[in-house]
């Protein structure tokens, strides 16, 4: 019977013994923070500026008047679709109807030169008709020689008479060669003159065709005309306002090209530029995202959506069904560093308020864009003890210590954040932690996965 009792006493006191270490490992465990870590890698990193952007034409015209004067008329309103070269506004003003009146007097003018010099002939029919009755004389006395040569040698004739028809025949000669050199002298002057005034006659025609269209050009000026094919935007002026050369009339926009934009911090400025990456959603919930590409970047801040900023107007790449002008979108400019960084996830990063007071969540929190003290905390390594039986239980429990080093936040992605000081490749950073820490905290690292099943 006492055996019996002793070996029911020994089960009892071995299964209390293992009672106890079972207790006392299990509240071991539960003493120290569950953390998770990763480790800190050196590469590029791909920020992300994510804001909220706008539907925008991609061309947009404003309308200028290009004389003083008053508005007259105004023929569009605010949402008229219009075709290029349509007119907008009539502007009156004494000083373009002086030009014009200028303009119509210089046209006369030069038709009027023009007509003048068409009529002008260089009249050379005298010298024809002197050379053609030289030409008749020199035959006769050619004839009336022949005829004499004839009869002086039948001695019909003296010498004295034969050498008399001779000289008639000579002296017609000359006067035919006179009258022809005559002629030929004044065909020349004939040639040169008409294509002086060929000449002049196309200078004229096209000094008259500049004319006309100086003259159209002012009677333009009459009427603001629309330089796109698009929509009235805004219309800058009222009937019967005074303006002068210059003044914005109307704005159109192209809404059958469209382009995406936004207003960013100022601070980011220096970090993006024309050519890089947009990415937007239509549907926040959605994962579908649409590409874009930086054509411009504001000199200034300015106004967008009620919003103040950098404003930056992308190019759409992708087709975009059921996009239309002033619809939000969900916008993220990607921009990647120059040089490589460290680069940590933003679950790693802690933050404190100047005031030293702690984020009031349990559980670390990406950068806040308050001005705020940014932390890590960094896995030290095993803790050190005297009792070979706690070490042995440390690291079969993978118990390590964190410590809480400041570091300076970069940029900061939709996931991940630049780390610009404070922090090494390769250091191990605590991702999540089931309670708040404090620098030189024990803490049992576990794999996420086993995290989620505990």
């Amino acid at each position: 019977m006492r055996k019996k009792l002793g070996i029911i006493a020994l089960i009892i006191s071995v299964i209390w013994v293992m009672y106890l270490g079972f207790v006392y490992n299990r509240s071991y465990f539960e003493h120290y923070p569950k953390v998770t870590v990763t480790v800190a890698e050196r590469k590029p990193f791909i920020q992300d500026i994510s804001t909220v952007g706008y539907i925008e034409p991609a061309v947009r015209s404003t309308v200028r008047s290009a004389v003083s004067g008053k508005i007259a008329d105004i023929m569009v309103k605010v949402g008229d679709y219009v075709r290029k070269g349509a007119p907008l506004f009539r502007i009156e003003s004494p000083d373009l109807e002086l030009q014009i009146e200028q303009a119509r007097l210089n046209i006369e003018r030069l038709r009027i030169e023009e007509e003048k010099l068409k009529n002008e002939v260089y009249d050379i029919s005298q010298y024809e008709i002197s050379l053609k009755r030289e030409e008749e004389n020199l035959k006769k006395t050619k004839q009336d020689l022949e005829k004499a040569e004839f009869l002086f040698k039948q001695g019909v004739i003296t010498l004295s008479e034969y050498n008399n028809y001779k000289a008639l025949y000579t002296q017609a000669k000359l006067a035919y060669e006179l009258a022809e050199k005559n002629y030929e002298n004044a065909r020349k002057q004939y040639e040169a003159q008409e294509k002086l005034r060929a000449n002049n006659l196309l200078i004229l025609e096209e000094s008259i065709k500049n004319a006309e269209a100086q003259l159209k050009n002012l009677e333009d000026q009459r009427l603001a005309k629309a330089g796109i094919d698009g929509r009235i935007v805004s219309i800058f002026v009222k009937k019967g306002e005074y303006i002068t050369a210059g003044t914005p009339i109307v704005l159109m926009a192209d809404e059958k090209k469209l382009a995406v934009s936004c207003v960013i911090d100022p601070r980011y400025i220096d970090k993006i530029k024309i050519g890089q990456e947009m990415r937007f959603k239509v549907d926040p919930l959605s994962t579908k995202e649409y590409k874009g590409e930086i054509e411009s970047i504001s000199e200034g801040t300015e106004e967008l959506m009620g919003k103040t900023g950098v404003k930056i107007t992308g190019r759409i790449k992708d087709n975009v069904p059921g996009i239309k002008v002033n619809m939000p979108v969900y916008l993220r400019v990607l921009v990647r560093s120059k040089e490589l960084s460290v680069v940590v996830p933003v679950a790693s990063i802690y933050q404190e308020t100047p005031k030293g007071e702690e984020n009031p969540l349990y559980y670390l929190s990406p950068p806040s864009p308050e001005e705020v003290e940014y932390y890590v905390f960094v896995l030290e390594g095993t803790p050190i003890t005297t009792d070979d039986r706690e070490l042995r239980r440390l690291i079969r429990d993978n118990v390590q210590v964190v410590r809480k080093r400041k570091v300076e936040v970069g940029g900061v992605s939709e996931d991940e954040a630049e780390i610009i000081s404070g922090l090494n490749q390769f250091d191990k950073v605590v991702t999540y932690s089931s309670r708040p820490l404090n620098d030189y905290d024990r803490v049992i690292v576990i794999e996420r996965e086993r995290w989620a099943k505990d």
